[in-house]
């Protein structure tokens, strides 16, 4: 039988700890693995790559373990064997909030706070990585229009501090009850129209919907960042042709003052680093977002900000959190967002469950445990200081966890709204989305995908399995990534115009 090095095969994420390990490509039956500690062991059945085995004997009731944390109770696994649903309960042990101690104050890093973008420095004391100007509709009723008139005038050549004009079409505004999903609809606009990406904006509202010139300019409170601000309200401008042409000669009035603005250095402490993740494989978990954590707690560390969201994706990760809440009123605030998420699922007749899609189990997630833990890796390590809700203000320096769903669109339009100005963003099978004003870096998390959309994926983790590529140096790499593209350099998403903006709607349950 053939011999073959464990780290030529397979790979665990913390072997002080984990008692699996990841396949990086098929692997025959009866295939000796000899082990770091000395000992081999037989693989007893074929594995197929990104799935796990067992690298020691796991009996029943014993605890699976990856990245240091239990994702699941064996039903009695032998060493060599495929870990799979059939031999995993869907159990973890129980965690005693209780013993929660506050961690140590975040220790800033001077030679990162010294790093700087180049950015746009607004009146607010807020830093836009790019400058937008931004038509927003208050409803669905005139986001067709609102589209029309940005589409008119995308051309910005001519003005080489706007990155665009651009338009956020939305379902929302009207026809539902005046509950959470106007206000949480109106805290995304205000996110928005109040973000440093934007230097100039125009609201067109249609003037009988919920959300109509009056609700929406009582909600702003006149907090618009100093930037050029106009309204139209097709009711009462003569129609949908007037509001056009009208929108139109507004805008064209205004560019040479949001041109106005240059890109100044600034330290990366103004970033504000979204985090996200979509159509994960197995080596999301293992490249991607361990690399995207690196450089959240780089950025941390460098006195900026990190937002962590899709709360369905946290689904058994209190035990990992709990060392990194600031406070015990983080905690409750941590714990409060997913019952809050249960609670709907029960609602709808759901269950979190879902989170776990046919691609996920393909590529190796044998459950939402394992897909989560390998998810709020790209949080990094830092502590927790804050949990907000849906497009909040951060108020907080350092990691936030911003209440959202896992639906891509819907989360990163969040965060966003919550004040990010950059995100990274990793994939295992390949997701293309952007956001409407905010740069989104794609990051792959194996070769093969970096190959296949090689004008989507913007940088590839996948080094790390495929070359054995240095973790710390290929960090070094990304966060210089993201300080080019902080600094003006285009995204794929950008070139190609995925300008996403998909608000979460209150009682939609998206995974």
């Amino acid at each position: 039988m053939a011999t073959v090095n464990l780290l030529d095969l397979a790979l665990v994420s913390n072997p002080d700890t984990d008692n699996v390990a990841v396949a990086l490509k098929d692997i025959a039956k009866g295939i000796i693995v000899p082990l770091a500690n000395g000992d081999s062991l037989k693989v007893r059945e074929n594995i197929l790559k990104s799935h796990r085995f067992a690298t020691r004997k796991i009996g029943k009731g014993d605890y699976l373990m990856q990245y240091g944390q239990p994702f699941g109770r064996s039903m009695g696994i032998e060493a060599g064997e495929a870990v799979s649903p059939k031999n995993v309960e869907n159990v973890l042990p129980k965690i005693d909030t209780n013993s929660h101690v506050d961690p140590e104050k975040t220790l800033y890093d001077s030679e990162l706070t010294e790093k700087k973008f180049l950015g746009y420095k607004r009146a607010t004391g807020k830093v836009g990585t790019r400058n937008y100007y931004l038509v927003v509709p208050t409803s669905m009723c005139v986001s067709e229009t609102a589209l029309q008139v940005s589409q008119l005038l995308d051309s910005t050549s001519e003005y080489c501090n706007i990155d665009g004009i651009v338009a956020i079409p939305n379902t929302e505004g009207c026809g539902c009850a005046s509950t959470g999903q106007i206000e949480r609809f109106l805290r995304v606009l205000k996110g928005y129209i109040t973000h440093p990406n934007v230097g100039g904006c125009l609201i067109i509202d249609l003037g009988c919907e919920q959300t109509n010139y009056q609700v929406v300019r009582e909600y702003l409170d006149n907090g618009v960042n100093g930037i050029p601000v106009d309204w139209l309200t097709v009711q009462e401008s003569g129609g949908t042709r007037m509001t056009i042409e009208e929108g139109k000669k507004l805008i064209e009035g205004v560019l040479s003052e949001v041109n106005k603005i240059e890109r100044t250095p600034v330290s990366i402490s103004n970033l504000v680093l979204g985090t996200e993740c979509g159509a994960s494989d197995s080596f999301s978990g293992i490249t991607a977002n361990p690399l995207i954590g690196r450089v959240a707690d780089m950025i941390v560390r460098g006195k900026g900000k990190a937002i962590l969201s899709e709360i369905p994706e946290m689904i058994g990760t209190l035990g990992a959190f709990l060392p990194r809440f600031r406070s015990m009123e983080v905690l409750d605030k941590f714990k409060n967002v997913q019952k809050w998420y249960e609670e709907l699922a029960q609602k709808l007749g759901l269950t979190l469950e879902d989170n776990l899609v046919d691609k996920n189990i393909e590529g190796g997630l044998i459950n939402n445990v394992l897909k989560s833990l390998g998810a709020v890796i790209k949080g990094g390590s830092t502590a927790i200081e804050d949990v907000v809700e849906y497009g909040e203000s951060l108020t907080k320096d350092g990691l936030t966890i911003m209440q959202g769903p896992g639906g891509d669109p819907e989360s990163v339009t969040g965060m966003v709204a919550s004040g990010a100005n950059i995100v990274c963003f990793s994939t295992g099978f390949g997701a293309t989305s952007g956001n409407a004003i905010c740069p989104v870096i794609k990051i792959s998390s194996n070769d093969e995908v970096f190959d296949k959309l090689p004008e989507d994926i913007d940088f590839n983790a996948g080094a790390i399995v495929s070359e054995k590529a240095d973790v710390g140096h290929l960090s070094d790499e990304l966060l210089q990534k993201v300080i080019d593209v902080a600094s003006g350099e285009k995204t794929w998403s950008e070139k190609w115009k995925q300008r996403q903006f998909q608000v979460w709607t209150a009682g939609k349950l998206p995974l």
